[in-house]
């Protein structure tokens, strides 16, 4: 199968986000008084941030601690986050081919901004972000919204993410997944193709 249309997550995905997050969230740790070690800070974080804030006994609620992780982040990504091994080959290699690239990530306007600087952002029809406002994955909603928009035949078209709620959030819209997980954290996952090189993907396009 030939896939057209390529919807992926950013972090994890196309970013190599979590080694700089990890740190970012233990130095949160130690703004309140906590601490714990980068492999458990990480296997959480690769559930999702939510969930990471969720295991600790922070003395403040979740916002405050949400608001400073993103101040931090903001502060190392731009000089400690950089694209997965592959990213821009793969995509101007599915760019030449006539694929349609897209992004479906949770995260603000910060994918962007480190896409201008590493020199991909030219490579996506359209980003969608947390500011467009739709369920969180893994609802369709956003895929549904690209379909809809883009004509989208549901059979060319492949999710690609490192989680699981980025393979069945393509599921639930009628898509293919592809997940991308070279540690193992989800091997129990149905997915109808597991990549651990993102140039793997060139075969399915």
């Amino acid at each position: 199968m030939s896939y057209k249309n390529l919807i992926f997550d950013f972090d994890g995905t196309l970013s190599d986000t979590y080694p700089c997050l990890t740190m970012c969230f233990l130095d949160v740790l130690h703004y309140f008084g906590l601490s714990d070690t980068y492999e458990s800070v990480l296997a959480k974080l690769k559930i999702s941030v939510g969930y990471a804030i969720g295991r600790y006994d922070f003395p403040v609620e979740y916002p405050e601690v949400s608001k400073k992780l993103k101040e931090y982040h903001r502060k190392r990504a731009f000089t400690e986050q950089f694209p997965i091994a592959g990213a821009s080959e793969l995509l101007e290699y599915a760019s030449m081919k006539g694929c349609r690239n897209f992004i479906y990530t949770h995260s603000g306007t910060l994918p962007e901004e480190l896409m201008k600087i590493w020199g991909i952002d030219g490579y996506f029809t359209e980003i969608v972000n947390s500011t467009y406002g739709f369920a969180l994955k893994p609802s369709p909603e956003a895929l549904e919204y690209l379909a809809e928009k883009y004509s989208f035949s549901l059979s060319e078209c492949l999710m690609i993410g490192d989680r699981d709620i980025d393979t069945d959030c393509g599921r639930n819209a009628g898509m293919a997944g592809c997940l991308f997980d070279p540690d193992h954290y989800y091997d129990n996952t149905e997915v109808e193709y597991r990549i651990t090189d993102l140039l793997q993907i060139k075969d399915l396009i």
